[in-house]
């Protein structure tokens, strides 16, 4: 083969490699890219969706639709235009919770939250007689297991402020600050049941992660009887979105947000919006 022959075929072999790192660089980059910004529907729809599915088979197994029947919180978004009389229902510096975390040895928000998750829901009408009424945490956890109306003597009982409120004086007196815990008040849907309700919110990694006290033992006032539900996992809503509708109020007693007439502490920090 002579001089010309081969740098003909030489030449040839150069642009079939041209051609098909070229056709590779398309495939691997150029495509995706298309399918990314040349596309308006979003990506995680289908995860989104079954994280969401998720969520519901889970609150159908805790029955937590039962709490919102037995009308876990009466008081509705308008009641809330005030936040800050609720303010003083977080006490983290009380000598019942310290002592109550001194006694259980909890010195993390993980520690803390299997406590709370342990205290046993019972509707206001059933414990207190009426449809709402606000106990102080020392209440909550000092007086409740010796109330005459209590269906579980001996043990910590009531309903989702409560436990709510309580849990983030308790958050908030082993050291998370207060900028970075809160409680939450809004209407929320469980498994197919809406209703007013208080959780807590933590600020972890960047963003809030809900901790959902309430998804432990209740009882179930239909059947007059304890349900020992083993409630969601610490870091179950960093993974799973919190079937909130609505949100009314977020505040502690430091803090307060509410994000229907922007009513606020003056200090709020930007992220609490």
């Amino acid at each position: 083969m002579g001089k010309t022959a081969e740098s003909k075929l030489l030449i040839r072999i150069l642009i079939g490699l041209f051609i098909i790192s070229s056709l590779l660089l398309i495939t691997i980059y150029v495509i995706p890219l298309i399918n990314l910004y040349g596309d308006d529907t979003p990506r995680n729809i289908p995860l989104l969706q079954q994280l969401r599915e998720e969520v519901t088979e889970e609150l159908k197994s805790f029955k937590l639709r039962k709490l919102l029947k037995h009308r876990d919180l009466v008081l509705q978004k308008e009641n809330f235009t005030q936040i800050s009389r609720y303010q003083k229902y977080v006490t983290p510096d009380d000598p019942v919770i310290l002592s109550y975390i001194s006694n259980n040895h909890i010195v993390s928000p993980r520690e803390a939250y299997h406590r709370a998750v342990n205290w046993i829901w019972v509707s206001d009408q059933t414990l207190n007689g009426r449809p709402e009424l606000w106990l102080l945490p020392s209440v909550f956890i000092h007086d409740t297991p010796t109330y005459p109306t209590n269906p579980v003597p001996g043990s910590i009982v009531s309903d989702c402020e409560s436990q709510a409120y309580t849990l983030v004086s308790i958050l908030e007196a082993i050291g998370i600050p207060k900028e970075n815990v809160r409680v939450v008040v809004g209407k929320v849907n469980f498994s197919g049941v809406i209703g007013g309700h208080a959780w807590v919110q933590i600020y972890q990694n960047g963003s809030w992660m809900e901790l959902e006290a309430t998804s432990g033992p209740f009882w179930d006032d239909d059947d007059n009887k304890l349900v020992n539900n083993h409630g969601f996992p610490f870091n179950f809503f960093a993974t799973h979105p919190y079937p909130v509708e609505e949100y009314w109020a977020f505040f502690n007693d430091r803090y307060y947000y509410n994000p229907n007439n922007g009513k606020q502490s003056p200090d709020l920090p930007l992220y609490w919006k």
